[in-house]
């Protein structure tokens, strides 16, 4: 193959799913189907039916969504790898923070779906308790939304997703008044399709118990360096990982900062996405818009990702 472009590899989170995600694959590539048939035997979910079938609401649902999407991108992921190439560092947002894991064998794909699937049934049964939701404001910066919150300290930071794009959390109703308030100023905000107040300290309960299902797992130290949400910064460090994930359930996703350090760490500004949709694509070009974002979920994609990552510059 020779020598080839230096890149970052990132995993989506929830809300990438979609119906038919990963079939290609499934359908053709021998070994793509056992990936999903691991998850099922370990979550006892119909996850191959919902992926490929649907519907959309089951699909949708955290306790199927999350060990689909990873299940998904550990196919894409496995797909990828074999055409030889190997990425400098990599990433994950939020709930793909665990196929970044797996991606560099810090964790198995089997342990990946156990702990994926605690992860769900904790969030979803601290969230029902809660009654808590999330919103994402479009088109201010972080330090602006930090000013408008110091009114309404009820609501919390969730997401920095870009420059322009910031997620807060908090309970329903304090949710729904703040985001009055934003219209009231003209300031567009956007309810999300969630069941709780992910990444703030509402979850802390959750993070606790997640605690608790992460001391079961065998930790190895990664192949492939991993930025985390928790720190937005790069590390080897096992004990570090295991703290990331603690925290990261009750703690803002700095997607920003993991992207800008990469770029400043080691100066990659070609990003593969891999795993369905790509969602992270158009944050990544808003944090670092002369940022080249590839993916990998079908053939086409993957070949198309295969011909621009050869050039003339290796990792």
């Amino acid at each position: 193959m020779g020598k080839i472009k230096k890149f970052a590899v990132v995993f989506p989170g929830q809300a990438s799913q979609y119906v038919g995600m990963g079939k290609d694959f499934i359908d053709k590539i021998p070994g793509c189907e056992e990936i999903i048939n691991t998850g099922e035997k370990i979550t006892s979910l119909p996850l191959m039916e919902k992926i490929v079938n649907g519907p959309m609401e089951e699909l949708t649902r955290t306790l199927i969504c999350q060990p689909a999407i990873f299940g998904v991108s550990m196919i894409c992921w496995n797909v990828f790898k074999k055409e030889g190439f190997f990425p400098c560092s990599m990433a994950g947002h939020s709930l793909g923070e665990y196929s970044a894991l797996a991606a560099s064998e810090v964790i198995s794909i089997e342990a990946g779906y156990h702990i994926i699937k605690k992860r769900a049934q904790i969030m979803d049964e601290i969230s029902r308790s809660i009654d808590g939701g999330l919103l994402a404001i479009i088109g201010l910066q972080l330090t602006d939304v930090e000013n408008l919150l110091q009114d309404f300290p009820d609501i919390e930071i969730s997401n920095i997703n870009s420059r322009t794009q910031i997620v807060v959390g908090g309970k329903r109703e304090k949710i729904k008044q703040f985001n009055s308030f934003l219209r009231g100023r003209k300031i567009k905000g956007i309810e999300l399709n969630v069941s709780g107040p992910f990444h703030t300290s509402l979850m802390k309960k959750a993070s606790r118990m997640l605690e608790d299902e992460i001391e079961k797992i065998d930790f190895n130290v990664p192949e492939i360096p991993i930025y985390l949400n928790y720190s937005g910064r790069r590390t080897t460090d096992v004990e570090e990982i295991k703290e990331g994930l603690v925290k990261q359930i009750c703690s803002p996703v700095r997607w920003v900062e993991t992207v800008e350090n990469i770029l400043l760490d080691e100066e990659i500004k070609v990003f593969v996405e891999i795993g369905p949709k790509r969602v992270l694509k158009k944050l990544i070009e808003g944090i670092i818009p002369e940022a080249q974002v590839l993916n990998v979920e079908n053939f086409t994609s993957l070949t198309n990702t295969i011909e621009r990552l050869k050039g003339n510059s290796e990792c």
